[in-house]
């Protein structure tokens, strides 16, 4: 989450949890019957399948995977992200109302992965209730699969606490322990946004994220299927994390860095041959749908793969508020500046990938829904008071970053309006890898 998460539930601090035991499930009807793996080869991560029993030879030779991928953390309007019916788990059971409403949709545009941003694992599940009915739903039987990236999330400082590595450790270990023959699985990340400037300077930290990667990797393993991805989602910072990770031996698969540079990249691409050979996804990507009608700001662009954009004037344009509205269909500001970055991002993720040897495995949009709560006030759709100026809005409302708007509807499920955009994200999906 491109804003810092904020949650009832700080996994990291409830205690180690040794007394506990996982609860075994099994995957459902349709999803059993098959092993997925992904799996690193070079810069690609590869994606094969085959019958459960199958000798080590897939009957299916692994490809290159391309992610097409969505982050997704549909909090409804008037909640938070601990308050029910999400309680901190976007794919529980219990919240079936909601993601049943949008795997359909999710499927339709021709996404392949979501990223989410906590799954409670056990045995704390116990009270939110598990996500097997989600993951036998993504996997659909084989047809169309919707691989899901899951997570654990907890503050970057845990790492330097022993006690809250060891309780982090065992967490990943059973929560991936649990999941890894479901075929929709495709990985984990170690948290979100956990690796502050100081953070990734320091052994012991790194020693700390170490312990609980290596542990997130045993539990796939100890759950009957390895091949699965453990990797990052990072803030940009001229991709420091990764420089940092490479450093310190970062015992991850992947990495996963979250961009918000405009409507290019800039050089990533040499950025990343520089630092690293892993494999490389965009764990968010994106911009706000959102403008000030007071602020004076104007935004222009050119077609160009290289050409970069500024808002003019080149800071906030207007007195400090966080009155906003929608891009309009017209104007400048307007949507179609919005439509272009995510067409000229879909056109940089698909070359990353055919035409720069895979530097990157493509990436999740920032985000299926827009969510309200992020801009401080969980009933009321306002803005943020900070100017962005590689944003068609020219500000960086957090609140405003879906591919769908939301309004209220009835018996509690909000109601999605597609913006211009998820038409644009289907376009590029299809004409991609």
């Amino acid at each position: 989450m491109r804003k810092s998460f904020v949650a009832a539930l700080l996994l990291a601090f409830f205690g180690a949890c040794n007394s506990a035991s996982t609860t075994s499930f099994s995957p459902g009807s349709g999803s059993g019957s098959i092993d997925t793996d992904f799996v690193v080869n070079g810069r690609y991560i590869e994606l094969s399948d085959a019958p459960v029993g199958s000798p080590s030879v897939r009957s299916a030779a692994g490809k290159n995977f391309f992610i097409k991928g969505l982050v997704y953390w549909p909090t409804p309007i008037g909640k938070g992200v601990a308050d029910p019916p999400m309680l901190d788990d976007a794919l529980r059971d219990g919240n079936m109302a909601v993601w049943s409403r949008d795997l359909p949709l999710m499927r339709a545009m021709g996404a392949n992965a979501i990223h989410v941003y906590n799954v409670v694992p056990p045995p704390f599940d116990e009270k939110t209730g598990p996500i097997t009915k989600f993951l036998n739903a993504a996997w659909n039987g084989g047809t169309k699969p919707v691989y899901v990236l899951i997570s654990i999330h907890f503050n970057g400082e845990a790492l330097l606490d022993p006690n809250a590595v060891r309780s982090l450790a065992e967490q990943y270990q059973k929560l991936d322990a649990k999941y890894a023959k479901y075929p929709a699985i495709f990985g984990v990340t170690i948290s979100n946004e956990i690796g502050s400037g100081d953070f990734i300077k320091q052994q012991k930290w790194w020693d700390g994220f170490n312990t609980v990667a290596k542990a997130a990797k045993q539990g796939f393993a100890d759950g009957g299927d390895a091949d699965k991805i453990v990797t990052t989602s990072e803030p940009d910072g001229n991709i420091g994390f990764v420089k940092a990770g490479e450093k310190f031996g970062a015992a991850v698969d992947a990495w996963g860095i979250n961009i918000y540079r405009g409507r290019t990249f800039s050089n990533l691409f040499t950025q990343l041959k520089n630092t690293t050979t892993k494999p490389t996804m965009l764990t968010e990507y994106g911009a706000s749908a959102a403008y000030h009608p007071a602020w004076s700001n104007t935004y222009t662009w050119q077609n160009g793969f290289y050409q970069e954009t500024q808002c003019v004037p080149d800071k906030k344009g207007g007195p400090g508020n966080r009155d906003v509205k929608e891009l309009p269909a017209k104007g400048d500001p307007g949507m179609p500046g919005l439509v272009d970055l995510v067409w000229n991002n879909g056109r940089w993720l698909t070359s990353g990938f055919t035409d720069e040897n895979g530097i990157l495995s493509g990436g999740f949009y920032f985000e299926w829904s827009d969510e309200w709560w992020k801009s401080g006030n969980k009933d009321v759709h306002q803005g943020n008071d900070t100017y962005n100026g590689g944003f068609p809005g020219c500000s960086d409302d957090q609140a405003w970053f879906g591919l769908n708007s939301v309004s209220q509807g009835s018996g509690g499920l909000d109601v999605l309006t597609p913006r211009p955009t998820l038409a644009q994200l289907k376009a590029s999906w299809k004409a991609s890898p």
